[in-house]
């Protein structure tokens, strides 16, 4: 006797349940991947983000995908330089296990990473852009990088061989970068899902934009973040940090800073200072409007060529960067700005519009999360996780409770330096630094009471059965991740 209809449809829905958390997936079901990066273009840049640069800035595509999508409001890269995160990406492992450390390291080509396992899930891959890893890309189908940082005008790209450079007269590399993409888009078969990786140069410096910004935003005057004046970093710290001070030297030297060197009207320290972070945020951010036209470009055609529905499309960077903030320009320290990473993705129909996440994810949980909806097991090898359910359920309460930083280059103003990160509190400890007793190495910020990180307050004698709490949290860390090489 036959099934009722409603019966049928409730086991229905009960079968592609079970098959949805048993994480298995028909070819049909699995989404394109489609995964963009840029370099240093941090959260306080995003309008999605809550920019201090609107209304005279905005980000309209980039926002568009986070409200057809979901915003990650917690993701913080292990390492915040551009190497050794690029390498955490694919990997899905801390710097120390995938051998990727500083920016001299290169990724082993032996070693297998996402776009390996992508390919053996039936996907085909390529990368566009900036790879930045040194060695010859592996794992995927069609690959056309830049070499190391590249150069914004006219870069010299390298289609499958590193050895035969070709360069497009008048390109600028976010629009050339864009067009090569779509052109293998538009040419790859349509019988296999695709995973397109899309790297931009920008927003890194030297900053220079394309002509068609060259007026863009003159005469406009940005708002300054509340610790750009006074003392450099903060208070109670020893750490030198990258100061703006560096930046005027190596803006009034040259012209390969947005293509005009910076001209100062007074030779006091606080003018110096303000009209250096006047151009800084001026060619920034015309970098940045140029990859907000080519995301626009990109949606145009998934729309167009009904790719949109079935494919997950990805914006990030690889890291945070200090705009100001500390009076600092750069990236490398736990410091939130430099810590953060600004993270969208949509898929329609499985990712609920406008979902914003509030758990703690980690660079090393990309390559999971993508495998996950690729249909495959996290590798053995992968130290992240999947973060698909904080996507598919919106307010999904969890997760991590503390995560671990650690970055490895040592120089008396960046000095190498670790730590842990709560929802509410952080500690680093700098065992880099070149000076001072065990004391002045460590670091201790309120987050709730002092989001901005102004004062480290690791003295303070109220604050010490918190820290030894979080620093027994940081010792189970290192342990538990193989990076254990000295006792605290």
């Amino acid at each position: 006797m036959p099934a009722p209809q409603c019966l049928k449809k409730n086991l229905l829905g009960l079968c592609l349940g079970l098959l949805h958390s048993m994480n298995v997936w028909s070819a049909s079901e699995r989404p394109n991947i489609l995964f963009i990066m840029s370099d240093d273009h941090t959260s306080q840049a995003w309008g999605c983000y809550g920019s201090r640069f609107a209304p005279a800035f905005q980000t309209p595509h980039i926002d568009r995908l986070a409200k057809e999508g979901a915003l990650l409001r917690n993701c913080f890269v292990t390492n915040s330089i551009c190497v050794p995160s690029r390498a955490s990406i694919l990997t899905g492992q801390y710097s120390h296990i995938n051998g990727v450390k500083t920016l001299a390291d290169a990724l082993d080509p032996q070693k297998k990473h996402l776009a390996h396992y992508l390919q053996e899930a039936g996907y085909q891959t390529a990368l566009v852009g900036k790879w930045h890893l040194k060695s010859q890309p592996t794992g995927f189908d069609y690959w056309n990088i830049i070499k190391g940082q590249g150069r914004y005008r006219e870069p010299r790209m390298f289609e499958g061989d590193l050895a035969q450079p070709q360069v497009v007269e008048g390109s600028y590399s976010t629009d050339l970068f864009t067009e090569k993409a779509l052109a293998w888009l538009s040419t790859r078969t349509n019988d296999q899902p695709f995973a397109m990786f899309l790297h931009y140069k920008s927003t890194h410096e030297p900053w220079q934009y394309p002509p068609r910004h060259k007026d863009l935003f003159d005469g406009v005057i940005f708002d300054e973040p509340e610790t750009l004046m006074g003392l450099t970093g903060p208070k109670n710290s020893r750490i030198p940090g990258w100061p703006l001070e560096i930046l005027t030297e190596r803006m009034v030297r040259g012209s390969d800073h947005g293509g005009e060197a910076l001209v100062l009207s007074q030779e006091d320290p606080q003018t110096k200072r303000r009209e250096t972070y006047q151009k800084l945020i001026r060619d920034y951010l015309r970098c940045a409007t140029a990859i907000d036209e080519n995301i626009g470009k990109i949606l145009k055609y998934m729309d167009t060529n009904n790719l949109s529905d079935n494919t997950m499309v990805i914006y990030t960077s690889d890291q945070g960067y200090f705009l100001g903030e500390h009076n600092y320009f750069d990236k490398r320290f736990m410091l939130e700005e430099s810590l953060r990473m600004p993270f969208v993705v949509r898929l329609p129909h499985r990712i609920p519009a406008g979902v914003q996440v509030d758990p703690m994810i980690l660079n090393v949980d990309f390559a999971p999360m993508l495998l996950d909806y690729a249909g495959q097991a996290t590798p053995v090898s992968m130290q992240g996780e999947s973060f698909r359910s904080y996507l598919e359920r919106p307010g999904q309460k969890g997760g991590r409770t503390s995560v671990y930083y650690r970055y490895w280059e040592n120089s008396p103003r960046r000095p190498a330096h670790y730590g842990i990160r709560t929802k509410t509190a952080k500690l680093i400890y700098y065992d880099g630094l070149m000076t001072g007793d065990d004391m002045q190495r460590w670091e201790f910020y309120n987050l709730q009471e002092d989001p901005q990180e102004t004062y480290n307050l690791y003295d303070r004698f109220s604050n010490a059965e918190l820290i030894g709490k979080m620093k027994h949290i940081l010792r189970q860390w290192r342990f538990n991740l193989g990076d254990m090489t000295k006792e605290l």
